[in-house]
């Protein structure tokens, strides 16, 4: 029978765990918690981007407008990324869901190990992952995002690539494996590589992940991880031959001590794993939680192993799941693939509309266009919403409905597609020839904005996409994101 920590156990592990990352962390740049951040409505949440309004996490909206976007890398060092459909993010926001950082936090980095088998179950770095295909999947996982690959068939053993997703128990096979949200094909072999699961048995500094005979790593402080709990680590490429890989470094964790402490709300998002009818308990991402008197939920389905979002306090040494949100009938909670910003430049009377919005690849039956975009010239700004699913690579979303509007907040967040006019790397500024009108475009960055090619190494004529917000009051373009155009 499987065997995971109790409560208590689990909740001094998270204690002393965040000690460790504190520690770890400083070094680099730091943790992404936030002093005083525990008063007016502040929260942190962990799960999966379904979607971009500001930024949408299992079907919650966040204003991303003055976030920070970032990972952390072996060093401990939080560098800035591009937010992507399918990404586990752990979100720090205050008020009324204002991010105010955003850390994206892959499962797995490294080369694929073995390529999939019929059941659309691959390995990567020797654990085991699956590829959902269908939005009728028995979890009510979202499809996988497959980025780079046509089909899943096209993986193959070597090709390097990082995987999002959710840890779940395959009782069947008495091991744990990942769920994939997002797998991307990386266009350089990281090293090291990141190393994540569940933990099966603790030997000393050891850890076995993912089963009896699951892979053993080494370098975990000693009594820092419990029996059930997910962990990832980065090890060095070139000793992934040996047994055990050895960590360098261990990465932050998706819920942390002081986010039950700071937090007026704290939730959690993934697979049910483990539930016990007798205690009410049940693990998501390697976090044991007990339903609080008088919660109620779909218990045949946390017993099936679905999709759950539990909004989780504490109540002495036990981890309480004081809501429980779970997929079906009214409750989306990001099965609905959402899109909404402003853009430019796009034929709506053509049959049928290939675009991109918010970074995503957006694709549209004239069906589904509704008149409010029909009437819209190329010329003009237009606020566009989408909502559909994700079907086939590349994460381009397929479109279900599309509707537009004239009117928008002046905070909505821009997508212009140009060439540079001219680029100031002192001042931080740029200026963009906007397609298909010509109109000249000033923008601006700061130490939040991404860029997917060194600001210095852009030349003028090069064609980008810049995605970002109007500053109050001006004309002048507050750059989020600028990306080399297709």
């Amino acid at each position: 029978m499987k065997s995971f920590p109790s409560l208590s156990a689990a909740l001094s592990r998270v204690v002393l765990a965040l000690a460790v990352f504190l520690v770890s962390a400083c070094g680099g740049g730091g943790s992404t918690d936030l002093a005083g951040v525990g008063s007016g409505g502040s929260g942190v949440a962990s799960g999966s981007v379904s979607g971009f309004g500001s930024v949408i996490v299992d079907g919650v909206e966040y204003d991303d407008s003055a976030a920070t976007r970032q990972a952390e890398d072996a060093n401990g060092v939080l560098l800035n990324v591009a937010l992507k459909l399918g990404q586990r993010v752990r979100v720090v926001y205050a008020g009324a869901r204002v991010a105010a950082s955003i850390e994206v936090q892959a499962q797995l980095a490294g080369p694929v190990t073995q390529g999939p088998a019929a059941d659309g179950v691959l390995q990567v770095l020797g654990q085991r992952v699956r590829i959902v295909s269908s939005s009728d999947d028995a979890t009510r996982s979202n499809p996988t995002v497959l980025d780079g690959f046509a089909t899943a068939s096209a993986i193959q053993a070597g090709d390097e690539v990082e995987v999002h997703g959710a840890w779940a128990y395959d009782s069947t096979q008495g091991l744990w494996l990942l769920v994939a949200s997002r797998l991307e094909r990386l266009a350089t072999a990281p090293d090291p590589v990141l190393i994540g699961g569940v933990a099966s048995a603790i030997e000393g500094t050891v850890v076995r992940l993912n089963g009896a005979a699951g892979t053993r790593v080494d370098g975990f402080p000693a009594g820092s991880v419990a029996v059930g709990e997910t962990v990832r680590a980065w090890v060095a490429r070139s000793g992934l031959a040996g047994s055990p890989l050895v960590v360098q470094r261990v990465a932050g964790a998706e819920i942390r001590a002081s986010d039950l402490d700071a937090s007026s709300t704290v939730s959690l998002s993934g697979l049910a794993s483990g539930y016990d009818a007798a205690s009410r308990t049940v693990v998501v991402q390697g976090v044991r939680v007990k339903l609080a008197d008088g919660v109620v939920a779909d218990e045949a389905a946390l017993a099936r192993g679905e999709f759950v979002c539990v909004e989780l306090s504490r109540s002495g040494s036990t981890l309480v799941a004081r809501s429980v949100k779970q997929r079906g009938g009214s409750s989306d909670l990001g099965r609905t693939a959402e899109v909404k910003g402003v853009t430019r430049g796009i034929d709506w009377t053509a049959a049928s509309v290939a675009f991109t919005l918010r970074g995503t690849a957006i694709r549209a039956d004239g069906s589904v266009i509704d008149a409010t975009c029909r009437a819209v010239n190329a010329t003009t700004d237009v606020y566009v919403e989408v909502r559909g699913s994700v079907l086939g690579s590349g994460g381009a979303v397929t479109a279900s409905s599309v509707r537009c509007s004239q009117s928008y907040s002046g905070s909505a967040t821009t997508d212009y597609t140009g060439s540079l006019e001219s680029i100031d790397t002192a001042n931080r500024s740029l200026r963009l020839r906007v397609s298909p009108s010509g109109a000249l475009l000033t923008a601006r960055w700061d130490g939040r904005t991404y860029f997917e090619q060194h600001p210095a190494s852009l030349p003028v004529g090069l064609r980008v996409e810049v995605e970002g917000v109007m500053d109050q009051g001006s004309s002048t373009l507050r750059l989020t994101r600028v990306r080399l155009a297709d």
